[in-house]
């Protein structure tokens, strides 16, 4: 009677485990592919080595292509419109581009690391402005080699200082404001800092591969606090959905790792993502509507996936 009884419960324990495994795949977002765009090259929709993307409300892609010294834009499609850039330090030109910014659908800002300067461009990729450092500008807020860079809803725009490990925020009229995440910022001090990215909301979150983690402040430079630690290796791209899903590319364990809207973790996706995609070093990530952009670096090319919701 007692080995019944003890089956009975073990039967049940494995109805209600499958249920819950069930439950949560059901509960997973789903990333059904849709192709690949890019192989190594110098010519139209190929990349060397790129490290930044971004894609504009209109669903336009610019990609920071660092190896070829250029910013090219593609269409939603996938196909070459329109390029700047070549090797030097004169307007128009970059040394070392690393990262891409034209969410406002205006301006398209980038990061030229070597050149240590902030480049704007209009949406067409035609030059308007450089920002660089000035002598009317106090010392402490002097930038060296800027590695990423985005901007709030309300035009602020921010840059991480990859010599000075910190972020340093300026107004809409480029006049830097202040600087956070220094080394006596306390438990928001940043370490490696890779990418930032701000929300509609205005949370500024920043990947730091010395940390292992999603730093996250808001935007007058209060630390609020970390996402990922002991998920995440070396966290580099950030993007978020429109429903505040939270997409963090992984360079060392080859993945897209995913956050709710609470910071916690959800799910994570590669390196093999189906038998077409297989992840090698993602380095950025973009979300448009219910499209996903992977950018690889390794593979010099974007993964383009459709985003499907748990019902």
């Amino acid at each position: 009677m007692k080995l019944q009884k003890y089956i009975a419960l073990f039967c049940l324990f494995i109805y209600i485990s499958q249920f819950a495994i069930l439950h949560a795949q059901d509960e997973s977002l789903v990333l059904h592919y849709l192709g690949t765009w890019g192989k190594k090259g110098s010519g139209p929709s190929q990349f060397q080595e790129p490290r930044g993307i971004s894609v504009d409300p209109s669903g336009c892609l610019y990609i920071a292509d660092t190896g070829n010294q250029r910013v090219q834009k593609l269409s939603l499609a996938g196909e070459f419109i329109d390029e700047i850039g070549g090797y030097g330090w004169e307007k128009e030109q970059f040394d070392t581009p690393m990262d891409v910014c034209s969410k406002n659908g205006l301006d398209v800002f980038v990061a030229d690391y070597q050149n240590r300067r902030i480049e704007r461009f209009d949406k067409d990729l035609h030059y308007l402005a450089s920002l660089k450092n000035s002598e009317a500008w106090s010392e402490d807020l002097q930038f060296g080699f800027p590695k990423s860079v985005d901007i709030s809803s309300q035009g602020e725009l921010f840059c991480v200082d990859g010599e000075n490990q910190r972020i340093l925020k300026f107004d809409v009229f480029g006049q830097p404001q202040m600087s956070f995440g220094d080394f006596d910022s306390g438990e928001g001090q940043l370490d490696q800092p890779q990418n930032v990215f701000i929300s509609p909301k205005g949370r500024v979150y920043v990947s730091d591969t010395g940390a292992k983690c999603i730093l996250v402040y808001d935007v007058h430079s209060n630390y609020l606090f970390s996402i990922g630690k002991k998920v995440l290796e070396k966290p580099m791209g950030i993007a978020l959905s429109r429903e505040g899903t939270l997409f963090v590319s992984d360079a060392i364990k080859k993945q897209i790792v995913i956050f709710d809207a609470s910071g916690h973790y959800f799910d994570s996706y590669g390196p093999q993502i189906g038998p077409l995609c297989v992840l090698k070093q993602p380095v950025d990530v973009d979300v448009w509507r219910d499209r996903l952009f992977i950018l690889d670096e390794a593979q010099n090319s974007i993964f383009v996936f459709r985003l499907i919701s748990p019902k």
